[in-house]
């Protein structure tokens, strides 16, 4: 019921007058509302209930993200890190930690000196199998176009038509000369543009100095003297263009194999003073061991130090097998290799200066001053071959005998050529003829240059293979020398961390 005057009276009066007391009184209200605050501020965060979602800027929302990935990264390995830390602080740590470094140090340097000792043997077995053979064949085109140009000339001489045997030796040498050439180019890499252009210039000119030969030799059957002329302009090509270029070809593939052959010899100081420096590490290891068991050896890693140091002698004697077989020996023989190949080719030159002036009938003077060079070039040549043959114990008595032929033409040949020059000077044209053209010897009677020129390239020849022999049994010899290393010392590198293992197995026993 509602009373006079509009008020209400019961619970319902009771209600309306507790709302407009508590609307009139703000003090009330203000803390009630702060009385919530506190209650909401011993809540967390997460779990309040919120009329409306808070607000958040993109950069914070980033930046926590970041900072809470950064956390679930490392936190991970941070405990790994703190859990290996707190455990090589012990003494079991300490241990564990000793034979880690020690097997990856001995694993390190035995690696290493096998990879090294591998790669030799292989670089050893190039320079056998391709290096050197280039370089042969290179001489052989230098020797062969001489030897042809001097066969051309004396040929060329002959009254009448050539022998069949002087034109079978000039297309075998002009035919060697072409193979050699071939040779040579396929042992070059592609990247030697300028080796592979001489190379082929030599093969131009070839077909050139041999056209010259063909023209010179038709006119000379058919009595025309112009036949000189092109013999003299086929001689002067060869010697001006054609052997200079073959002569720089030989040096640069001789300085290839030397070079080769002095590097590959050097001892392998890095990888052994890895081996010198993991037997150090085993010392070291030891004391340490010493100083926390109190037990003065262990059997593992004496063990582990004995196996190092059968690596460290077994590779040291296989440098200074190297070193002895590739340096000096090989030095001993490529000393008399390329005096000898290079008096050959003088000597060659000398004989064809000595027909050219028979052909044009001129005087000797010039070629008597370079046969002089050409005799003392190959007295030396045979000194340096005879000298070599001295330091080695395995020389023969066939090449002291080629050596005493090679002397003993040499003065036949110097003889015959005072007679042919005394020949030219008289007019004495038959006889001059006779001398620079007879190879057969009449019993009784002195030699002739030919004959003699004959002999002594024979034996230039012979001698020039056998130095050929000597250095590539010194380069088999250095060879022969790394076989086996490489496995050697990884294995003995492995069977020494095994032993380092085994030998801290009972000091590990004694903390579990």
């Amino acid at each position: 019921m509602r009373p006079s005057g509009g008020v209400l009276s019961g619970p319902a009066g009771t209600l309306l007058h507790y709302r407009r007391t508590r609307l009139r009184n703000p003090a009330t209200e203000a803390s009630r509302k702060a009385a919530v605050e506190d209650d909401a501020a011993d809540v967390p965060e997460d779990t309040r209930d919120h009329w409306l979602d808070e607000v958040t800027s993109d950069e914070e929302q980033h930046r926590r993200g970041m900072l809470a990935r950064i956390i679930n990264t490392f936190a991970v390995p941070y405990l790994w890190f703190r859990r290996v830390f707190v455990f090589l602080v012990t003494t079991p740590g300490k241990l564990v930690g000793i034979s880690v470094i020690l097997s990856m140090a001995i694993f390190a340097a035995g690696y290493s000196m096998s990879q090294s000792s591998s790669e030799r043997q292989s670089e050893l077995d190039v320079l056998l199998t391709t290096t050197e053979p280039m370089s042969y064949a290179a001489h052989n085109l230098y020797t062969s176009l001489s030897l042809a140009d001097t066969i051309a000339t004396t040929g060329f001489v002959q009254a009448g038509v050539e022998s069949a045997g002087t034109r079978a030796r000039y297309s075998a040498a002009i035919d060697r000369a072409m193979v050699s050439a071939t040779e040579s180019a396929a042992g070059i890499s592609f990247s030697d543009r300028d080796t592979l252009q001489l190379i082929a210039d030599i093969e131009r000119k070839i077909p050139v100095y041999t056209g010259l030969v063909e023209t010179a030799r038709m006119n000379n059957r058919i009595g025309n003297p112009v036949g000189v002329a092109y013999m003299a302009e086929a001689s002067s090509l060869m010697r001006d263009d054609i052997l200079p270029a073959a002569a720089r070809l030989f040096n640069l593939t001789s300085s290839d194999v030397r070079d080769q052959q002095s590097r590959l010899t050097r001892p392998q100081w890095v990888p052994l003073s890895g081996l010198l420096a993991a037997v150090l590490f085993l010392v070291v290891a030891q004391w340490l061991l010493w100083r926390m068991t109190r037990r003065r050896l262990n059997r593992g890693f004496l063990v582990a130090t004995a196996l190092m140091l059968i690596a460290i002698a077994w590779v040291s004697a296989s440098n200074f097998g190297t070193w002895q077989a590739g340096t000096r020996g090989f030095e001993e023989a490529s000393m008399p290799w390329d005096s000898l190949t290079a008096s050959r080719i003088q000597a060659q030159q000398a004989r064809t200066s000595e027909t050219l002036a028979l052909v044009r009938r001129q005087s000797v003077a010039d070629s008597n001053v370079s046969f002089e060079a050409t005799t003392e070039a190959v007295t030396v040549a045979l000194d340096d071959f005879e000298q070599a043959e001295g330091h080695n114990p395995n020389a023969s008595g066939t090449n002291r005998t080629q050596i005493a032929e090679a002397r003993a033409s040499l003065a036949d040949w110097e003889a015959a050529h005072r007679r042919f020059t005394d020949a030219m000077n008289n007019g004495n044209y038959p006889e001059a003829v006779r001398l620079a053209t007879t190879t057969t010897l009449v019993p009784g009677s002195p030699a002739t240059s030919a004959a003699a020129y004959d002999r002594l390239d024979g034996a230039l020849s012979r001698l020039i293979a056998d130095a050929r022999s000597s250095m590539r049994a010194f380069i088999s010899d250095g060879l022969a020398a790394t076989q086996l290393v490489s496995t050697a010392v990884l294995l003995l590198s492995v069977l020494a961390i095994i032993a380092v293992w085994i030998g801290m197995r009972p000091r590990l026993q004694e903390y579990l």
